[in-house]
């Protein structure tokens, strides 16, 4: 039913604020544990994750509409009868296709079996009073920085970041993109299939679907729907991987029998593509800090039939072990990261504040220092993350050139991507989602010309 969806939304919110954990592995144990009982039909799951990521995506817009309209200062509600308005303001702004008796009668339904009824009156008030003036909610925002982060749910410190590293523009269209559907991207695994016999079935399946212009075995689908088909298939001959991680792949350009090490590879789609790329000959050392990531790798190194690739347990910041160093042709750092470019699949990482990644770009050096030992002269190093932070991005690539004279810049052969930037090729490339259609993402390449 769908009372039940929208409680488990409601019950999802407040752990997500409570105990600041990642969107997704909330809502994904909420649904693997079978609902919490509640008997969920495919819809009602639907409902719960429209509900669910679009509070998140729109929270601080949601607060200012809330705040306009309430006698009560945010502070001061309940927890439970805050996500409860916060529901329903929702469903009232964004939802068209559910009645606005409906999203204020469920809400007032639901505070009472929730436990919260004397609250009920109080949000059948304030979301009636929104309901009535729907059409001119954000009438009054102004033309400027804040009014920019009210309406697209973006903190004001975030924007100014990107405003400071890519212009009011970009920032502009970065702040609206975050809150739009990232593609359904599908990666061919070739070492199953070949590209061509898998484009056969999803026409045969009835999927629409649209080939990636620039990479082999790459399909977009048309519909988030047509995943549910897409189950169809035998799940070793595909993987979901956003395009950004495929350009990653394929700027590194291994070559079948070279040795490749993936120093923080978990969960493993970037070893797999790689492995596809070397035609499943050679090496490739995949690593992680945890044990169990590590053993999830080989399980899905084994399904996929890359046999090349093994694992290994280690932190890649400690001191590169002695038997790794000078050992590989090609090192690819995809390090930790504030996430700043995955925003539109994780929406809750806007909120967090600019001040709690300060430590990650040491860290991330430390990586690339202690993973450069490992190059071959001659050899290839690639570093990357899935942010949009200068901090975090050329900054840590510009500090490793400086400090590391035995390495030099490695222009990336990626020109479709720097094309549509209207810039020449360079060792450093940033990937934006409403220019590139990806998530966002950094990449930096360097070449080692001798050993010091």
């Amino acid at each position: 039913m769908a009372a039940n969806a929208r409680r488990l939304a409601v019950e999802a919110l407040v752990r997500i604020h409570q105990e600041g954990s990642y969107s997704n592995t909330v809502l994904d144990a909420m649904l693997n544990s079978g609902g919490r009982g509640y008997k969920l039909t495919s819809a009602d799951q639907a409902l719960l994750s429209r509900l669910y990521y679009g509070v998140l995506e729109r929270l601080l817009t949601l607060d200012y509409i809330i705040e306009q309209h309430s006698s009560v200062k945010l502070k001061k509600i309940n927890p439970v009868v805050l996500e409860l308005l916060r529901l329903g303001c929702y469903q009232l702004v964004y939802m068209d296709k559910i009645p606005p008796s409906a999203a204020v009668n469920e809400s007032v339904k639901l505070a009472k079996v929730m436990r919260q009824g004397r609250s009920s009156g109080y949000i059948n008030a304030v979301l009636r009073a929104i309901e009535r003036g729907r059409s001119h909610l954000l009438d009054d925002l102004t033309n400027d920085i804040k009014g920019l982060s009210i309406k697209t749910s973006c903190p004001v410190e975030l924007l100014k970041l990107w405003k400071n590293a890519y212009g009011e523009e970009n920032t502009r269209l970065l702040a609206e993109y975050v809150n739009g559907n990232p593609p359904n991207t599908i990666r061919v695994n070739t070492l199953k299939m070949t590209a061509n016999a898998f484009e056969e079935l999803l026409t045969t399946k009835g999927l629409a679907y649209k080939k990636h212009p620039h990479l082999a075995s790459c399909f977009d689908l048309v519909e988030v729907a047509s995943i549910k088909r897409l189950a169809q298939i035998d799940q070793s001959c595909y993987y979901h991987q956003d395009t950004a991680s495929q350009y990653a792949c394929k700027s590194l350009e291994a070559q079948p029998g070279e040795s490749i090490a993936d120093v923080c590879a978990a969960p493993g789609g970037k070893s797999l593509t790689i492995a596809q790329m070397m035609e499943n000959k050679g090496e490739i050392l995949s690593s992680d800090i945890h044990s169990y990531k590590c053993d999830g790798m080989e399980k899905r190194a084994y399904m996929m039939g890359a046999s090349i690739i093994r694992t290994a347990i280690r932190d890649a910041s400690e001191p590169c072990p002695e038997s790794l160093t000078g050992s590989f042709d090609r090192v690819l750092c995809d390090v930790p990261c504030s996430g700043l470019g995955v925003i539109r699949r994780k929406p809750e990482i806007r909120y967090k504040p600019i001040g709690s990644f300060k430590e990650l770009p040491e860290l991330q050096y430390k990586i690339l220092h202690e993973s450069s030992k490992m190059v071959k002269d001659g050899g290839v190093l690639q570093y990357s993350t899935c942010t949009l932070n200068p901090a975090e991005n050329e900054h840590v690539a510009e500090r490793f050139l400086k400090e590391h004279t035995n390495f030099s810049p490695r222009i990336l052969q990626l020109r479709e991507c720097f094309d549509v930037l209207s810039s020449k090729p360079s060792h450093m490339i940033s990937l934006f989602p409403h220019i590139h259609n990806t998530d966002g993402f950094f990449i930096a390449g360097f070449i080692k010309t001798q050993t010091i």
